[in-house]
């Protein structure tokens, strides 16, 4: 398509214009033109030469060059394509890594979630039973205390009984007080008595000394009784002493029973509030049991469900790898016209091949993402080794050099490598995050040098 095979020759320089005269020579320097359109140099072609043979062959390398750079062109695109479609397909394959790793990642929490839901439904269980176990055991209590309160009523009713009948005891110790009193006012006045009859029986002499002796005795008796009721009243007093400590202390344990009794019914209401709070949370305990039973189901459907995603997910990633593999065999193929491309001349020829060049070095960087090519820094090129930096380096060509996008070329052209370089050192040390920004950047960096290059491929 390009040429024939033939090796390359020097350029032929005609010694005289092509012509209608001397057809031997004519027809020699004929097979020459043609030689080095066979050859592919059709930039190399003198000028010159009169005539429709040496206009046709003139005509005829303006063709094959143009039709040469136009499937130059053609096939750059179809490599540009394919590698950027390989670099999207391995970035997909990246995020769909991602999704799977993640997918499982899903899975494995789900599934210890249900482990999590039926050992907490089990736990909701022995709460619930627990709960149970103390609504019974507040109802033992509500009744203890309802019997403590009838005890405690009972209790202070005999205490006011007893103290009822203290304080009547107390009232008769006062009445026995006031006998004591009369009698001993009685003792007092007999011994008053007997003193007048002594000193009347002493008058009457001999006669009255009978009713002395009976005098006598009668005082005997009544200074007696005088010191009986002192005795009596004295135990009266002590009595009636004790009697209203006794009534004291009564009235204090009447007091201290009526507070008991009070305690004793705030407990028996806490008791009722504790129990009725029981049967609440019993109750919400088995609403949560239900509720957890229900979430148990659920969260293994979402488990299962997750696994099922993560193994399409597997088998997308192994479909896409292998659609990538059957684009990557494109590259020899491309590769080899590239090669005939080289033999020849075709204009901005490495400015096209450039294009290729930065989307095969992006796949290279992206495949390396996924784990499909390794890449050693130190092997990689840089910004002068490369083909468009050889070129760019080399260049004599004025009137390119003063282009503008020529200029725009350097700084995003370093850049590319140089982000492709530290992407690969950060993928070699592990920092994948790293690697993947590099990339990136690259990757930006690589779409100022496209346009630069389109913009030099699409000059006047």
């Amino acid at each position: 398509m390009f040429g024939l095979g033939r090796s390359p020759s020097s350029p032929v320089v005609l010694s005289e214009p092509l012509s209608s005269t001397g057809s031997t020579s004519a027809e020699a320097e004929a097979i020459a033109l043609l030689d080095l359109i066979i050859d592919g140099k059709y930039l190399s072609l003198p000028p010159g030469g009169q005539g429709p043979l040496a206009e046709k062959i003139h005509s005829l390398a303006k063709v094959m060059h143009q039709r040469c750079s136009e499937e130059a062109q053609r096939l750059v695109a179809i490599s540009v394509h394919c590698n950027e479609a390989v670099t999207v397909t391995a970035k997909t394959v990246r995020e769909v890594n991602q999704v799977e790793t993640r997918a499982q990642t899903i899975a494995s929490a789900a599934e210890e979630m249900v482990a999590s839901v039926e050992e907490i439904a089990r736990n909701a269980a022995g709460a619930s039973e627990q709960a149970e176990q103390a609504h019974h055991q507040a109802d033992d209590c509500m009744r203890a205390t309802e019997l403590a309160v009838s005890s405690m009523a009972d209790i202070a009713q005999a205490v006011a009984e007893a103290a009822g009948r203290a304080e009547v005891l107390a009232q008769a110790s006062t009445q026995i007080g006031d006998i004591v009193n009369q009698i001993e006012a009685i003792a007092s006045q007999t011994n008053l008595l007997a003193l007048n009859a002594t000193i009347e029986a002493a008058r009457a002499g001999e006669a009255g000394k009978g009713f002395a002796v009976v005098a006598n005795e009668v005082k005997h008796l009544a200074n007696q009784t005088a010191k009986a009721t002192v005795d009596i009243r004295t135990r009266i007093d002590n009595l009636r002493a004790e009697m209203s400590a006794i009534v004291q202390s009564m009235q204090q344990g009447g007091e201290a029973v009526e507070k008991g009794q009070a305690v004793i019914l705030q407990v028996g209401e806490g008791m009722r509030a504790v129990n009725n709070g029981i049967d609440e949370v019993n109750g919400r305990i088995a609403d949560i049991s239900g509720i957890l039973s229900q979430q148990s189901a659920v969260v293994g459907d979402v488990a299962a469900s997750v696994s099922v995603i993560a193994e399409m997910t597997r088998r997308n990633v192994d479909s896409i790898t292998a659609s990538i593999d059957l684009i990557n065999q494109v590259d020899p193929v491309v590769a080899v016209a590239i090669g005939e491309f080289l033999k020849c001349e075709i204009k901005d020829l490495t400015v096209h091949l450039a294009k290729s060049d930065h989307m095969i070095w992006r796949k290279k960087l992206a495949e390396m993402l996924i784990g499909k090519t390794k890449l050693n820094p130190a092997e990689l090129s840089n910004h002068h080794t490369c083909r468009l930096g050889k070129w760019y380096d080399s260049l004599q060509d004025g009137e390119l050099k003063q282009h503008p996008a020529f200029a725009r070329l350097e700084a995003p052209h370093r850049e590319v490598h140089a982000f492709g370089i530290e992407a690969a050192q950060m993928y070699q040390k592990g920092d994948l995050d790293g690697a993947v920004t590099a990339v990136e950047r690259a990757a930006q960096a690589s779409l100022s040098v496209l346009q630069g290059l389109d913009d030099l491929a699409s000059r006047r």
